[in-house]
């Protein structure tokens, strides 16, 4: 009798496992590289995120002037911050209610909504109204329409700009505070006095605010000063 033999079935058997093998390794490459992928770009966006959050797309451009009233009280009565985008920022928004200003002055008051809706008076000045209302950017002139805001803070938009109140690479704006308006609406009279320390925080809608810290002079007797 002849030996029956299953060599030839026991290699086809053979060959399909390793082909399951081959088609179970490769849907696993697969994923796991998709999961790869997948995380590099979740991580890519989280540092960017984080970088953009981080840094500040605002800066200070030039320097901060600031009104003495040498008149009646001998305070420092107002300052004059010029701001730019900062070199490769993206557009900011500064309407109020996205972006924010906040103010202190040390050991005597601060507040952290200035350029928002005054939540008792409803309104505040609109920057590109601002622009078109204003004949001259003189520090008095600036210093009286901050005035006329319910916070004594506004944000005044220079030319060139194209109407809108979004700050762009190429655009430069004033934030002007007006303290003897601030101190009363906060209760500490009408300006500053010499030695008082202030903070102004400009905060855009993406990344780290802008922190503008000054101290008053000593001496007060000019009508304008330049704080640096």
């Amino acid at each position: 009798m002849r030996r029956k033999t299953y060599k030839a079935i026991v290699g086809i058997e053979a060959a399909i496992v390793l082909i399951v093998f081959v088609v179970v390794a490769a849907a696993l490459a697969f994923v796991v590289l998709n999961m790869g992928f997948y995380t590099t770009q979740r991580s890519k966006e989280v540092m960017g995120q984080g970088l953009a959050q981080a840094s500040s797309a605002l800066e200070i451009d030039g320097t901060v002037l600031a009104e003495v009233d040498t008149a009646t009280t001998h305070n420092l009565s107002c300052v004059v911050i010029p701001v730019r985008l900062s070199a490769g920022q993206k557009d900011v928004d500064l309407t109020p209610g996205k972006a924010d200003i906040a103010v202190w002055v040390i050991n005597k008051g601060g507040i952290t909504n200035a350029y928002n809706v005054s939540p008792d008076k409803g309104s505040t000045t609109n920057p590109s109204q601002a622009v078109t209302s204003m004949s001259s950017f003189d520090i008095d002139s600036l210093c009286n329409l901050a005035g006329t805001t319910w916070s004594g803070v506004a944000i005044v938009w220079r030319q060139p700009n194209n109407g809108d109140t979004v700050l762009q690479a190429g655009e430069k704006i004033l934030v002007v505070v007006n303290f003897s308006k601030l101190g009363q609406l906060l209760g500490f009279g009408n300006g500053l006095q010499p030695y008082d320390v202030f903070k102004v925080e400009i905060k855009p809608p993406i990344g780290s605010a802008l922190t503008v810290e000054r101290t008053v002079p000593a001496s007060l007797t000019y009508s304008y000063i330049d704080l640096g």
